[in-house]
């Protein structure tokens, strides 16, 4: 049974605002996508470590910390103001 989240219904759209956390400016022509990786969107999780594997190569540091934080979400950095 599929529980109906907004992870599995409707579309892409927006509903997050992304910021620097320094103050720079962004880009306005750059692109971002969030992905909840806390559990509660599995394919997300599951992108993430495909995300991380294609890392391994170039950027090994990188896939280490995605898949550290995938197997303890609470130690990932805090990601809201509130």
């Amino acid at each position: 049974m599929t529980i109906e989240t907004r992870s599995n219904t409707g579309g892409y759209e927006p509903r997050f605002i992304v910021e620097r956390v320094d103050g720079q400016p962004i880009p306005s022509d750059r692109r971002y996508m969030v992905l909840a990786f806390d559990g509660s969107d599995p394919e997300a999780v599951r992108a993430l470590r495909a995300y991380a594997k294609f890392k391994e190569e170039k950027n090994p540091r990188l896939a280490l910390d995605i898949l550290g934080h995938l197997a303890n979400p609470k130690d990932a950095p805090k990601q809201h103001r509130y």
